[in-house]
């Protein structure tokens, strides 16, 4: 029987419209020669009515072709059962033996695309997850057979199977134990509608129906599973947050076995890199002396990065197992060992320093949880080879060593302080005045030695006994706050006071002449402003000793003398010496004391405006006390500089706190002349 299509009837229901039984009508049936789905548009003339040769799908009754085949009429054709015969459940099988028929007939469909993911959790506790998928695939339908009112399963051309549940008139079947294994698709489709769709329809719908499918059970879920917890376990892995394959720690914690897997890398990484940059040491040691001062001293080296020879984990070194044991060769060519703890959640006590300490080896902690506790494999790598932040000495014997050296320097030094406090006190019980005449009488005994010596002046024991007197000497005029270490070189105050002295005695020190006139003429032939400024001590010391000169030399003195005061009282620095020597040498030589008191040829005589040489050589400068030559003004604070003991010594003492009141009292006196002299202008 050839059957044909006159024409293409479409009605297309709503999808979200549910359909009463009224509405439902048959547009397909079984041939009952052939078996298979004839729709109804497909009969001619001659099968239409009880000519159809058609049966339900369902009950198996014969079916009437109502207006089979016809141009037109008032309802639509479909096929009719017997009058009295149940139709709601064979409009249901019709629609599915339609969906099959159509099933069959397309050559291709395009699977969705099957997406699964796994999560894992880490040792940390962070969950780490994954995500894999199979891509959509296009394949060809070889059988479609029904289980149950709302279920199909396709047989692809490769022999696998496909379970697909129609949601329509919202029911969703249950699946059998029997294809529990099947893969699972949901289709969006209004089941029992389908007995009434054209095939273009039906195919149309199936086209829609795949795009929005949805998989709930794939063939490789098990495989997509694997892989989805594969990465995620990389993840983790990467994470430094899970054992590797074959790591059993079953009897820990996950915070403990977090902490081994971490260990277990850091050795990993040493094994590998051979190297590791180490933090510089630091210690400070503090002493308190008996004067309450306290004294620090630092100690400190440089970052290092050394050359591993051997990396071992977990070695038991007595009671204790620390994480890393190193070794390295260190430039003295002795092969040093190190200590590594790995710490990240729990930090390390005193009672664990103290037990690690005891071992006797340096030790390094490294610690991630400075880090947030979780790192990549690439950041835990920088951190314990390159880095020195998250690094940090436990203990190191070097430390114990150089702070034991620092006290040592400090207690040697305590010592010698409060030695030599005792000895600037026994000092200051000698007076000033003696030390300056013992400083005299060893000048001269030195220079007396030195001609004794001739060549030989470094073999000479003589020589430096006398050197050794002045330099005491020397000293002990410093701690009596006076400026006299320049002496000890070559300074124009060993010059001055050698001078001075030759004058005094007449014969020459550090001159080798016999007479005074020698070393008077030798002044006078003096070149240049750095010699020629000191000219008024020699001046002074001709006027108050009184050397052995003959008329003619008397007369040259006069002449020096009589030039050094014109130059002075025209304005001229030639001659204007600066006072910072006169304290010394007034204790040096007192007997030129009052001399030495007079501000002329000194910048102090530009401080009064109507000082005249007669003010000068006869007013007292207060440059002095009664008791003892002092600085004042900048010369002080110079000196005060240099020797800031004696200074505060000195202004405590009854002398210093005259000189203070008697500065008081000039800058009051200043002021009233001060205001006088302007007073006296505009009257």
């Amino acid at each position: 029987m050839t059957l044909q299509s006159q024409t293409e009837l479409v009605v297309t229901p709503s999808r979200n419209q549910r359909l009463s039984s009224a509405d439902l009508i048959m547009a397909w049936a079984v041939d009952n020669d052939t078996g298979e789905p004839r729709y109804i548009l497909q009969l001619d003339a001659a099968h239409r009515g009880n000519k159809s040769n058609c049966k339900c799908p369902s009950c198996n009754l014969p079916l009437v072709a109502v207006n089979a085949a016809k141009a037109t009429f008032v309802k639509r054709p479909h096929f009719r059962h017997p009058e009295g015969a149940a139709r709601e459940h064979c409009v249901i099988v019709a629609a599915r033996k339609a969906l099959a028929e159509m099933f069959g007939k397309q050559d291709l469909i395009t699977l969705p695309r099957r997406r699964r993911s796994r999560d894992i959790e880490g040792l940390s506790g962070r969950y780490f997850d994954a995500w894999v998928d199979r891509p959509a695939e296009a394949v060809g339908i070889n059988e479609c057979e029904f289980r149950d009112e709302a279920t199909a399963v396709l047989t692809l051309d490769d022999g696998r199977r496909l379970l697909v549940q129609l949601i329509g008139q919202g029911q969703i079947s249950r699946i059998s134990g029997e294809d529990a294994l099947l893969a699972r698709i949901e289709l969006e489709v209004d089941d029992p509608a389908l007995a009434m769709m054209s095939p273009k329809e039906i195919f149309e719908r199936l086209e829609l129906a795949w795009s929005n499918a949805c998989w709930t059970q794939h063939w490789a879920d098990a495989e997509l599973d694997r892989e989805a917890e594969a990465v995620a376990c990389q993840h983790a892995a990467d994470a430094l947050d899970w054992l590797p394959p074959g790591v059993e720690l079953d009897e820990l914690t996950r915070t403990e076995r977090r902490e081994t897997l971490l260990h277990r890398e850091v050795k990993a990484i040493l094994e590998r890199e051979r190297r590791i940059c180490l933090p510089g040491l630091f210690v400070e040691a503090q002493l308190q002396r008996n004067d309450g001062f306290v004294d620090r001293r630092r100690w400190s080296t440089p970052e290092i990065e050394v050359s591993l020879k051997s990396v071992d984990l977990e070695v038991h070194l007595g009671h204790s197992v620390p994480d890393v044991v190193v070794s390295w060769v260190g430039d003295d060519g002795w092969t040093q060992s190190m200590l590594i703890e790995v710490t990240v959640t729990n930090p390390i006590g005193d009672e664990r320093v103290e037990r690690i300490s005891s071992l006797g080896f340096p030790a390094l902690e490294i610690d991630i949880g400075r880090m947030g506790g979780v790192v990549t494999r690439e950041e835990l790598t920088n951190l314990v080879v390159s880095e020195i932040a998250g690094k940090r000495w436990l203990y190191h014997p070097k430390l114990d060593e150089e702070k034991q050296h620092l006290l040592g320097i400090m207690r040697r030094e305590a010592t010698a302080a409060e030695e030599e406090v005792q000895r600037r006190q026994e000092i200051r019980n000698v007076p000033a005045s003696e030390w300056a005449r013992r400083f005299l009488v060893a000048y001269q005994q030195r220079w007396q030695a030195q001609l004794a010596a001739g060549e030989s002046v470094a073999d000479s024991d003589l020589l430096q006994k006398e050197q050794g007197e002045v330099q005491e000497a020397v000293h002990a005029l410093e701690v009596h706050g006076y400026a006299a270490a320049s002496v000890l070189d070559q300074h124009p105050l060993r010059t001055i006071i050698a001078r001075v002295l030759s004058i005094r005695r007449g014969v020459g020190v550090e001159y080798k002449f016999d007479n005074a006139w020698a070393v008077i003429n030798s002044i006078r032939c003096d070149r240049g402003l750095a010699a020629l400024k000191w000219h008024t001590y020699y001046l002074i010391a001709v006027r108050t000793y009184s050397p052995k000169l003959s008329v003619e030399q008397a007369q040259k003195v006069d002449q020096w003398r009589d030039g050094v005061k014109a130059s002075i009282k025209k304005g001229e620095e030639t001659f204007v010496r600066e006072t910072v020597y006169d304290r010394l040498l007034g204790l040096l030589f007192p007997e030129m004391g009052e001399a030495l008191c007079k501000p002329f040829g000194t910048p102090l005589m530009y401080l009064s405006e109507d000082s005249d040489e007669s003010q000068s050589e006869s007013q007292p400068n207060q440059f002095w006390t009664s008791d003892d030559v002092i600085l004042r003004g900048q010369e002080f604070d110079k000196w005060a500089r240099r020797n800031p003991e004696a200074a505060r010594a000195w202004l405590n003492s009854p002398a210093g706190l005259r000189h203070q009141e008697q500065l008081a009292q000039e800058k009051k006196n200043l002021a009233s002349q001060h205001y006088r002299r302007i007073k006296r202008k505009h009257m």
